[in-house]
């Protein structure tokens, strides 16, 4: 209806959704497990899981409710025409603000492993303007792109583990169960936001061409994002130290630039294996762009969506420019994802569904 390309399928969902996990969350996620839980940090991911779970239920149990709708047009039937406008308006707002902050954090990784000498603006631009090139094709193009980038993301990722859990030290898992059972629910509150992409749901989950898989999607998505996080934390504790994660800003990188390939002449080899991030963010903020897009156009009653993708370029700019240091760029990601994030993801969706069953609004669809 929006684009010429409107449909997703089951596998290209369960892509999208993995690459766009692989946020820069990912990046920082032992330095925030091991300063919570200490040895017991890798253990937050399976709590987040259930988190995540609660997520998708909520999500998923409010678009059945009004099969082939978005929020955009639940929150205005629920909470009356002018108040669900303005929550809309804040969904697209933190679509947007989110989006500047990973990108900020982006763009200072690239500039210290990559490009130290390109100023931050430009690499800031040229991900922009990648992102806008995609997005302006519709979901079905970001859908077919990601079912080929996803193997150059798990390659390098596969390599990593392989060759980091042949020369760990178990012993920084040790002592187990020491952490204080609030510390591990906080912890794996701030782990479950890596599942942020779930809010995309909101606008393009009526998109899927199968809508009443989108459940087994997010879990099956959700699922294999907690694996890997499970093993990424314990592996970052076990071959850079634990408490060594916490003071590093990106543990993981610290984890890569440890690796030597076997036989291998080539210098600074994280760059290499880095790839696969620098993709995954441009699927996570191609997937916020496109979604903030495409609910402007709906909310204006615009058919030619991908004309709203370019007035976006500049506003995601500005956003990626507020923090004045790195220091401030990694607080303002951690402090927006964990004060804002569970809104979207759980609370107004929960609040919609309990409304629209009082008021009987909506009806139910195959879950």
């Amino acid at each position: 209806m929006y684009t010429h390309n409107a449909n997703v399928s089951i596998r290209q969902a369960k892509i999208l959704l993995i690459l766009q996990m692989f946020n820069m969350s990912m990046l920082i996620l032992p330095r925030i497990a091991g300063k919570i839980a200490g040895h017991d940090g890798y253990m937050l991911p399976i709590i987040g899981f259930a988190i995540g779970t609660l997520y998708i239920w909520a999500i998923t149990s409010l678009l059945n409710r009004f099969p082939g709708e978005g929020l955009d047009t639940i929150a205005p039937k629920v909470l009356t025409k002018w108040i669900g406008l303005v929550i809309v308006g804040l969904y697209v707002i933190k679509l947007l603000v989110g989006a500047g902050f990973e990108l900020r954090m982006f763009a200072e990784m690239v500039s210290q492993v990559l490009l130290p000498k390109t100023p931050l603006p430009v690499i800031i631009l040229i991900l922009l303007f990648a992102a806008q090139y995609l997005i302006k094709s519709g979901i079905e193009a970001c859908g077919r792109m990601a079912e080929v980038v996803i193997y150059f993301v798990f390659a390098p990722l596969v390599l990593i583990f392989c060759l980091v859990i042949i020369k760990t030290d178990y012993k920084q898992l040790l002592p187990m169960f020491t952490a204080r059972p609030q510390g591990m629910l906080v912890g794996a509150y701030y782990v479950s936001m890596t599942f942020m992409p779930l809010e995309f749901l909101l606008i393009t989950g009526c998109l899927l061409n199968k809508p009443g898989k989108l459940k087994s999607v997010c879990l099956w998505a959700v699922g294999i994002i907690s694996i890997v996080e499970v093993i990424l934390i314990a592996l970052t504790f076990t071959g850079v130290g634990m408490v060594t994660s916490t003071k590093q800003l990106w543990p993981v990188l610290t984890l890569m630039q440890s690796i030597q390939l076997p036989g291998s002449f080539v210098e600074n080899q994280e760059i290499f294996m880095m790839c696969w991030w620098i993709m995954s963010i441009y699927m996570y903020i191609s997937g916020a762009m496109y979604v903030a897009s495409l609910t402007i156009s709906r909310l204006v009653h615009f058919h030619r969506q991908n004309v709203t993708t370019l007035p976006l370029v500049p506003i995601v700019f500005f956003i990626s420019m507020i923090p004045s240091s790195l220091a401030e760029s990694y607080t303002y990601l951690v402090r927006f994802n964990g004060q804002i994030g569970i809104f979207f993801l759980f609370i107004l969706p929960l609040i919609l569904l309990i409304l629209a069953k009082l008021r009987n609004l909506g009806g139910r669809v195959h879950d």
